[in-house]
C-alpha cells in the first residue's frame, strides 16, 4: 500500500495510521456493519447515488441511527478523493470503500441493542494496480464453494461486513487455482459469487438468478441490465440449475470495481467463448469513462 494515504472516519480526515476506531465497537467485537465498494475510472465516479442510497436504506432498515445525510456522505466520499488526489493523477484509478457499524457497544444495554448509537463511518480510498483492468480482461476462472446456502436468510441481500463465509469460499478458489468461488443454494442453484453477480448465456439469452435465490443484487448487476437491454440482448432474470453450465456458451461476474469480467471456466466446465461478454464488457466501460461523474475538477 502506498504511503500518505488518508482516510475519513466520521467526517474527519486523518492519515491511514491514525484511522482507528473503538475496541467496542459493533464491527470490530460482532461483525455488525454495512459497507459499499465502487471505484474511479478515470477519474470519474459511477453509480456513486445508487451506492450511497442502498446504504442508507439498508441502514435505516436495521434500526440503525445514521446522522449523515446523502449529501453528507457524498460531501465525505468527495474529500476522502480530493485528500488522495495524488493516487488518481497520471491515469490512476483508486477502490473506495465505506463501512459503517452501529457505533459502540454500550455494556449496560447489551451486544443486541443499538438503537441510541452513533453509527461509525470509514471511508479509504487506495490505488488500483496499474494493470488491473487488462488482466481482468483475459477471464477469470471459478469452482463451487465447498458449502450451500440457504436461499431465504435475510442478509444475503444485505451488503454486511460478515464476510468470513466469503473469505473462506474465496480461499478455497485460491487453492484451487481459481478467482472466485460460486455460491449454490440449498436448492442447488447457482447464485453469485463471493464477491460479484453471476450472468450465464444460454440458448442465446443473458441469464442472471433473481435476488429471491438468496444473493445481493449489485450496483454493477443493474447497469449491466440496463445496458445489455439497450444493445438489444434479451435478460432474464430466472433460477440457474447447476446443470444449466452443461449447455451455457458464456458466462460472466459483475461487480463495482472490476466491472464485467468473463468466465472462462467453472470447475471442470470450459466455456466455449467470450464474445458477447467481451462486447458487454466493452459498454461497460465506455459508459464509466464517458457518462461517470467528473471528479478531478472538484478536486
Amino acid at each position: 500500500m502506498e504511503r500518505g494515504i488518508i482516510a475519513c472516519i466520521n467526517g474527519k480526515l486523518v492519515p491511514k495510521e491514525e484511522a482507528k476506531v473503538s475496541s467496542f465497537d459493533f464491527g470490530f467485537l460482532y461483525g455488525v456493519g454495512l459497507f459499499e465498494t465502487f471505484r474511479t475510472w478515470r477519474g470519474r465516479l459511477v453509480g456513486l447515488e445508487r451506492h450511497l442510497s442502498r446504504l442508507m436504506k439498508d441502514a435505516t432498515n436495521l434500526g440503525w441511527q445514521l446522522p449523515p445525510t446523502l449529501e453528507t456522505l457524498t460531501d465525505w466520499v468527495l474529500q476522502t478523493l480530493k485528500a488522495n488526489k495524488s493516487l488518481i493523477a497520471e491515469g490512476k484509478d483508486v477502490r473506495v470503500r465505506i463501512t459503517v457499524t452501529p457505533g459502540t457497544v454500550d455494556p449496560a444495554k447489551g451486544w443486541w441493542d443499538f438503537a441510541s448509537a452513533e453509527p461509525t463511518v470509514v471511508i479509504h480510498a487506495t490505488p488500483l494496480p496499474p494493470d488491473f483492468d487488462s488482466r481482468n480482461e483475459r477471464g477469470w476462472t471459478a469452482v463451487l464453494a465447498p458449502w450451500q446456502r440457504p436461499k431465504d436468510f435475510p442478509l444475503w441481500q444485505i451488503k454486511a461486513t460478515t464476510y468470513f463465509a466469503n473469505v473462506l469460499a474465496r480461499r478455497h478458489a485460491r487453492s484451487q487455482g481459481a478467482d472466485e468461488a460460486l455460491w449454490l443454494n440449498t436448492d442447488g442453484n447457482l447464485t453469485e459469487g463471493t464477491a460479484t453477480n453471476l450472468f450465464v448465456i444460454c440458448d442465446g439469452e443473458i441469464w442472471t438468478p433473481p435476488p429471491e435465490e438468496g444473493l445481493l443484487p449489485g450496483v454493477a448487476r443493474s447497469l449491466v441490465i440496463e445496458l445489455a437491454a439497450s444493445l438489444g440482448f434479451s435478460v432474464i432474470e430466472r433460477p440457474i440449475p447447476l446443470s444449466t453450465l452443461s449447455r451455457a456458451e458464456e458466462a460472466f461476474l459483475t461487480n463495482a470495481v472490476i466491472g464485467l469480467v468473463p468466465l472462462t471456466k467453472i470447475g471442470d466446465t470450459l466455456l466455449p467463448s467470450t464474445q458477447t461478454s467481451l462486447q458487454l464488457r466493452s459498454a461497460f466501460f465506455d459508459h464509466c469513462f464517458k457518462r461517470g461523474q467528473v471528479i478531478l475538477w472538484r478536486l
